[in-house]
């Protein structure tokens, strides 16, 4: 049974990939509109002051699983006992898409591990692993690898003689799109399985806050309208009001619904005018025929890391900010960062 509907799903997921269907009718946006100085006032605008190192492609073995799990590790060539970010990849992509994004915190000051999935590194392994797995084993298998490094941090802090450099008392889950859901099973959020007809939760107490980089709405039968509303862990969602898809997302606002629907308190949502999916081809896609969407990753950065800093670090600045208007009112209404 599974398969055969892993079969349907896949086949229809590709037919979306594949087809030339019509793009969305995508609303005005305004362009950033502001002065030098307004900008100097947004922290974490730029680059922090720690050089990024970067070793790819290490391989930790999961045997209980009986596979090996391939991940990226970034952190700061000096210093040390830095929070720990997890960071995962959207669905086909790998975790190699994503520097713009994991570069900007590490310079600021975290260590950064980014597995690669079983759906990861383009559409032929993505589907041949959509039909082995089906939609909900996807799901699991992604929860599988973080729950084996979350379990093995000591043994991967060993790696590249980084000993010392990771808090791992102090973590954070991010991720883009299939990954940010990904993150958000971290904080309570449930995946329906049709086959027992239940919610499945992964919440994992180890995980101090939740950065969600467009999150999807509800998708397929796995995730729901209800799949948030367990999400108490503080939670950072972003989007932009040109994240919008034909098929699956005909409306930027579904990538909120998480934000709207998860426990209130310590609850945030970045909203940018024209950032859409990939920001442009920043992130996720690079090979995409887009127009580089730089203003719109600056906001991501900079809005992400005062959010990092202010649950990791207890930077009460930090805070202070993102529970205020400062961003709208600086950025003229570019980014406009919500809070409840």
């Amino acid at each position: 049974m599974r398969t055969i509907k892993a079969l349907i799903t896949t086949v229809f997921l590709s037919s979306i990939l594949l087809a030339c269907s019509e793009p969305p009718v995508l609303p005005k946006a305004n362009p950033l509109d502001m002065s030098s100085e307004q900008l100097a006032q947004i922290s974490f605008i730029d680059a922090g002051n720690l050089t990024v190192s970067a070793v790819k492609n290490l391989v930790i073995n999961d045997s209980k699983n009986d596979r090996e799990i391939t991940f990226n590790l970034y952190y700061p060539s000096t210093g040390g006992n830095y929070p720990l970010v997890l960071f995962s990849h959207g669905n086909f992509a790998s975790n190699d898409k994503y520097d713009n994004v994991i570069n900007h915190w590490v310079s600021h000051g975290y260590v950064v591990i980014a597995p690669n999935h079983q759906d990861c590194c383009g559409m032929v392994s993505g589907i041949m692993n959509s039909l082995w797995y089906g939609n909900f084993g996807l799901i699991e298998e992604r929860m599988k690898d973080f729950s084996f490094i979350l379990d093995n941090l000591s043994l991967i802090a060993q790696q590249q003689d980084i000993k010392g450099k990771a808090d791992l008392n102090n973590i954070a889950a991010t991720g883009h799109s299939f990954g940010a859901f990904s993150a958000q099973q971290f904080g309570g959020a449930g995946t329906y399985n049709t086959d027992d007809e239940q919610y499945h939760y992964y919440r994992d107490e180890r995980i101090k806050a939740i950065v969600a980089i467009s999150p999807p709405g509800p998708m397929f039968d796995e995730i729901t309208e209800d799949s948030w509303q367990q999400v108490t862990t503080p939670m950072l969602v972003t989007t932009g009001t040109w994240d919008m898809d034909a098929s699956f997302f005909p409306e930027w606002q579904l990538h909120k619904m998480s934000f709207d629907t998860a426990k209130a308190n310590d609850k945030y949502a970045l909203i940018t005018q024209g950032a859409d999916h990939y920001l442009g081809n920043l992130i996720c896609r690079p090979e995409r025929e887009a127009a580089p969407q730089t203003d719109a990753l600056n906001m991501l950065n900079a809005t992400s890391t005062a959010f990092l800093n202010a649950y990791l670090k207890n930077d009460e600045i930090s805070l202070a900010f993102i529970n205020s208007d400062k961003l709208d009112r600086l950025t003229n209404g570019f980014s406009v960062l919500k809070q409840r």
